[in-house]
């Protein structure tokens, strides 16, 4: 069965196949439905970060600049993970981590960036992942953006809040 490519704002919308099965009560009919497709193509349109275009490359510390990203599914809130670290630049780790979740299909609901006491910058995330507990889990791909990003996670737990 063909595979049909819809194109929507920049993402490849694919119809899976469609099964029909013939049984004595009548046609019954899996799948059909669409989903985001990001294959390499959509992969190699991805930015190149460099530290250089975002702070000194003479700089060899930079105190007190911290991360706190949270993520959900976007369906149950109650389930979240919640990531906490350090990072050489809040502002290069929340670009890379924000492209990330827009080329996977996600939304960054809150991006903070705040500055108190001279050099202490708080970078505070929240954001929406499909298949942030699927298969493959969304969660690898956005500890690879925070690694990418120049952030080292000194923790990573996961809040569930049943109602």
């Amino acid at each position: 069965m063909a595979v049909r490519v819809i194109q929507m704002a920049d993402v490849d919308w694919v119809r899976e196949d469609t099964f029909t099965f013939f049984t004595t009560d009548g046609l019954v009919r899996i799948g059909g439905s669409i989903r985001p497709s990001f294959g390499k193509k959509h992969r190699l349109r991805r930015r190149r970060y460099k530290e250089e275009d975002y702070m000194d490359p003479k700089q060899g510390l930079c105190l007190g600049a911290i991360f706190d990203i949270a993520a959900t599914n976007g369906l149950d809130r109650g389930r979240k993970l919640c990531v906490v670290g350090f990072c050489r630049s809040i502002e290069m780790l929340n670009d890379v981590v924000e492209d990330t979740v827009l080329d996977l299909g996600g939304e960054v609901v809150i991006a903070e960036k705040a500055t108190t006491e001279g050099l202490h910058e708080k970078l505070t995330m929240m954001v929406v992942m499909p298949l942030l507990w699927g298969v493959p889990p969304a969660v690898d791909t956005l500890n690879y953006a925070i690694r990418s990003g120049g952030g080292i996670v000194e923790k990573t737990y996961k809040q569930w809040h049943f109602l």
